[in-house]
């Protein structure tokens, strides 16, 4: 029995508010008391009168002057007739730009060497370092070489990949190196 009075009393608890505490207004309650105050308003301004009467078509706006209506002319005649104006023809012939014998023979000559493309991995001072990314690129899969040069007194060792034909396989071989974590520079060389 005590079980029970104190399962009762719990869920009194539950339900019982507190002294003070509002029941919030419902949503709807709210939505409809718009409407409906929205509507007598409505109703009330058209009692009154204050709603303007529409215009008919025929009837004369007030406070506008009644304007002389002139006859439309039909001009689609004329523009069917009448051929399209193209000044093009006649401006393209004056600004055409002539260019030097000298200029065309000289891009000639430019396009027609043959270039081969070299990747450039690397360049350093010290030989081993250089022997040591030659090492780690041939772990990609592409054969690597180092060119010795002399730069102001100093001794560079460059780590190149190549030569290619196309730019195109020059590219995809430069990819490969970067997806091995090589950053390569693609030089244009002229064929000798």
């Amino acid at each position: 029995m005590t079980k029970k009075k104190a399962v009762r009393k719990t869920t009194k608890r539950k339900t019982t508010r507190k002294a003070g505490q509002k029941r919030p207004v419902p949503g709807w309650i709210i939505l409809l008391s718009g409407v409906l105050s929205g509507l007598l308003l409505a109703i009330f301004i058209y009692i009154k009168g204050w709603v303007p009467e529409p215009i008919q078509p025929n009837q004369p706006v007030p406070g506008v002057a009644k304007e002389v209506e002139q006859p439309i002319e039909d001009v689609s005649k004329d523009l069917s007739k009448s051929k399209p104006d193209y000044d093009f023809y006649s401006v393209l012939p004056e600004m055409e730009v002539v260019i030097p014998k000298e200029e065309l023979e000289q891009q000639v000559a430019r396009d027609s060497k043959e270039y081969t493309y070299i990747l450039q991995v690397a360049s350093f001072k010290n030989r081993p370092d250089a022997e040591e990314l030659k090492a780690r690129i041939a772990f990609t899969g592409q054969i690597a070489f180092i060119q010795s040069i002399d730069v102001n007194g100093t001794e560079w060792h460059r780590v190149r990949v190549g030569p290619f034909d196309s730019s195109r396989e020059a590219d995809k071989q430069k990819r490969q190196l970067e997806a091995g974590g090589h950053k390569a520079l693609v030089l244009k060389e002229t064929k000798s």
